[in-house]
């Protein structure tokens, strides 16, 4: 799922020290990123508004300081760039910069004169100001109190001559180290707390997907699971319809068989014996499924129906799905049926042979049926060319078939016997009420 992809490209992100993408970035981060570039920015204006304003008296040489101080703004102005690229701090970046300013606060202090250290005249320490703030961002607590050590002490040895002074140049410089390190250690808090309150939040709406994501699962258990116990039920039911029919039809005979009361060598006896041998092959061969043996009922009633007119009918009745519905089962029974009427009348032949086959669909095939169903005899068949359909294919068959979203081909020739093919395709239309 894509919350858990997302997790683990941040574990492995974690694990190598990499930033995830700006895309990836949460709110609170791409807010604190752009505070951190404004603030900086700022810090490294000031340097030249001190000079402005106030003149160069405090330097030892202002070539000297100019040149520190450009070094010193453009190591950050490509930090910058960098931070805002990723919207976040790589940590090789915050290193970076903490390793520019340790270098230009003691290059800065050194170019200062005694008693101008403490003051606007040093032209590194504004930011270096933001470098500690960089640090705080990015490293972890050990590591940027190192960071911050090194920064004091830089400090400190630039700007010794001043410090030596006496108490008042030493309370500036304290002064100083206040803003250059407490001041970032007092960020660094914030943005920990910070961020640890949203990944509580992003935890916490996490689990609550998480939670949603297992109601619905188990929502679509409980539905299958009904949907498994109505089709064992419709099942149940349907072999106890044909435990019926069996014991009104096929026991009765072979009850009278049995008893003498029936003359087996009877042709009217045995064609009803062929007609329920018929009728148990096809209930062993869709037992798995109901439709399947709601269609051998229908059928067996068929045969039984027409074999007073001397037809023998052949069934085989094979995959049948379980999707197939009621509508669609009545309306192949009454379209098998006209078709085996036809037979009768115009085929000649006393033999017809239906096969219902369930059909999964195949792309190379481009069968879209799901179930088809042929009545075919051996009959002296008609030629389709000069002979009109009879009406009980056109209207009987096809616009049953038809009605229920399916299609009839008929496939005939004279002497050739008569084939006629309906298919229903998965997810047809039915009637309201299917």
């Amino acid at each position: 799922m894509t919350v858990t992809a997302t997790a683990a490209a941040s574990a492995v992100r974690s694990m190598s020290g990499a930033p995830p993408p700006a895309a990836e970035q949460p709110p609170l981060a791409v807010g604190l990123v752009g505070l951190l570039v404004a603030v900086r920015l700022c810090q490294v204006a000031a340097w030249p508004v001190a000079v402005l304003t106030g003149g160069t008296a405090g330097l030892h040489s202002m070539l000297g300081a100019s040149t520190v101080y450009a070094a010193q703004t453009l190591a950050v102005v490509g930090v910058l760039a960098a931070v805002w690229r990723q919207r976040a701090v790589p940590p090789t970046v915050a290193v970076l910069d903490a390793a520019v300013a340790v270098m230009a606060l003691l290059a800065g202090g050194l170019l200062t004169r005694p008693g101008a250290g403490t003051g606007f005249s040093h032209p590194a320490l504004p930011a270096a100001i933001g470098a500690g703030l960089t640090v705080a961002f990015a490293l972890s607590a050990r590591r940027a109190a190192a960071w911050y050590t090194a920064l004091a002490i830089a400090y400190l040895l630039g700007v010794h001559g001043t410090v030596s002074l006496g108490l008042v140049a030493l309370s500036g410089a304290a002064a100083n180290l206040l803003i250059l390190v407490g001041m970032p250690v007092a960020a660094g808090l914030v943005v920990r707390a910070l961020r640890h309150a949203e990944q509580r939040a992003r935890s916490a709406a996490v689990q609550a997907d998480a939670a949603e994501i297992r109601a619905a699962d188990a929502e679509a258990a409980l539905t299958e699971a009904r949907r498994r116990l109505a089709a064992h039920t419709a099942h149940v039911a349907e072999l106890a319809q044909q435990h019926r029919t069996l014991h009104d039809t096929v026991l009765p005979i072979i009850d009278g068989l049995v008893r003498g009361a029936v003359d087996a060598g009877d042709p009217a006896v045995r064609q009803r014996l062929a007609a329920d041998a018929e009728h148990l092959r096809g209930l062993i061969t869709s037992a798995g499924s109901t439709v399947g043996l709601r269609l051998v009922g229908e059928l067996a009633g068929l045969a039984r129906e027409l074999a007073p007119t001397g037809l023998t009918v052949h069934r085989h009745i094979t995959d049948v799905p379980e999707d197939v519905p009621p509508d669609v089962v009545r309306a192949i029974a009454g379209a098998v049926r006209e078709a085996l009427n036809n037979v009768i009348r115009h085929s000649g032949t006393s033999t017809a042979w239906v096969t219902v086959v369930g059909l999964a669909a195949d792309d190379d095939e481009r069968d879209p049926a799901s179930l088809r169903v042929t009545v075919a005899d051996r009959g002296r068949g008609f030629d389709p060319d000069r002979v009109r359909p009879r009406l009980g294919l056109s209207r009987s068959v096809r616009e049953r078939i038809g009605e229920v979203g399916g299609e009839v081909r008929v496939d005939s020739g004279a002497g050739l016997g008569t084939t006629v093919e309906m298919t229903w395709p998965a997810g047809a239309s039915t009637p309201t009420g299917s």
